[in-house]
Formats: structure tokens, sequence, C-alpha cells
């Protein structure tokens, strides 16, 4: 019989003369449970988020964008002010779905715990507000 290769990345001896318990093991897998159950329940989340002249929008779970809506009423200024209601909007739709993934991370794991302080760290870099990108459009017939 053939002895198992290591998996590439993994040391080899690291659980030399260090072997988890059983109750270590059980522990670790329940805390495995946990995160998977609780990355399920997030799949689902959405966040929203409006401009101070109505501009809407939804993101999914990911921090992507699923909806927009922008009333007629948001368009007086043009463009270049639509823009930025966008980006008003989607950055506030991103807030509070960090907002709910730290509660729902807190809720699962403990507030104090490590899961959920390495959720809120992530949170706190991952969604920051866009810029608009400069307008190149040449007028030049």
């Amino acid at each position: 019989m053939t002895r198992p290769q290591p998996t590439p990345g993994m040391d080899p001896h690291l659980f030399e003369g260090n072997t988890p318990g059983e109750t270590e093991l059980r522990r670790l897998v329940e805390q495995a449970r946990a995160a998977a159950e609780w990355r399920r329940s997030v799949e689902s989340l959405r966040g929203v988020g409006e401009s101070e002249d109505g501009v809407r929008v939804e993101v999914s779970a990911s921090g992507g964008v699923v909806a927009v809506t922008v009333p007629d009423s948001a368009c007086t200024e043009g463009g270049a002010a639509v823009t930025e209601q966008v980006l008003d909007a989607v950055m506030a739709a991103q807030q509070d779905l960090a907002t709910q993934l730290r509660r729902s991370s807190e809720e699962a794991f403990g507030e104090d715990s490590p899961a959920a302080r390495t959720v809120s760290g992530s949170l706190d870099t991952r969604f920051a507000r866009a810029t608009a990108l400069p307008d190149t459009a040449d007028d030049t017939p």
C-alpha cells in the first residue's frame, strides 16, 4: 500500500507530537458546520440604499448591484449628477448589507468571537465608494 501524498501547501508534520484530541476535533467540526450554515443563511441577504434625490439601489449578498431605480426627478441636473446619485445609493446599499452581515455573524458566532471580528474587519475594507470615471466622449465633429 502506498502512502498518500500530503496536500500541496500543507505541512505534513503539522500534527506530529500534537495530534488534536477527540474533543478538539469535535469543536473544529462544529465551527466548520456553523460557518457553512452561516454562509448559506447570508446568501439571500440584500442591501438597499437610496440617494438624496431618490435613486434607489439594491445589492446582492456579494455587494453586486442587482437593481437600480432612477426617478425622473433625479435627472434634472444632468448625467454627472445622476452618476453621483447612483454611486451614493450603491454605497448606502452596500453599507446596509455590511450592517446585516455584521449582525448576522455576531448572532451566529458570538459578538466577541474571532469569526465575527474577521467578518467585521473584512467588511471595513470591502465596500468603498466608487469614483465616477471621467467623461471621455469626444464632442468634436
